[in-house]
């Protein structure tokens, strides 16, 4: 019996790839943290074996790989400098794609 997905994140090519970016990055930091780093890795999957239907890459998420994404892209982008501003821009905008603070915190990690 399969699970049907908490959410569906549509991506840009370049959204796509600053999204898996951030979630490499979350894995290399949290060695420790070994669900994080396997919600982190099937989300990253997701995206690396996703294909384009009309320019978007439809990414299926668990409420945990949703929470870690969430959480992969805002370190990402607290770790940007101002001159990094297109970067910051496309972090910004994968963000507003996913639901609030309020909603990701509400999420447990098991």
């Amino acid at each position: 019996m399969s699970v049907e997905p908490a959410y569906h994140l549509l991506l840009r090519p370049e959204e796509a790839e600053v999204t898996a970016a951030a979630l490499r990055l979350l894995i290399s930091g949290e060695a420790h943290q070994q669900e994080i780093r396997r919600f982190a890795r099937e989300a990253l999957e997701g995206i690396e074996g996703g294909e384009l239907e009309q320019g978007l890459l439809t990414l299926a998420l668990s409420a945990e790989q949703m929470k870690i994404t969430h959480t992969a892209l805002r370190l990402a982008l607290d770790d940007l400098q101002r001159d990094q501003a297109s970067e910051r821009e496309t972090l910004r905008r994968v963000l507003d794609k996913l639901p609030d603070e309020h909603t990701m915190r509400a999420i447990t990690i098991e």
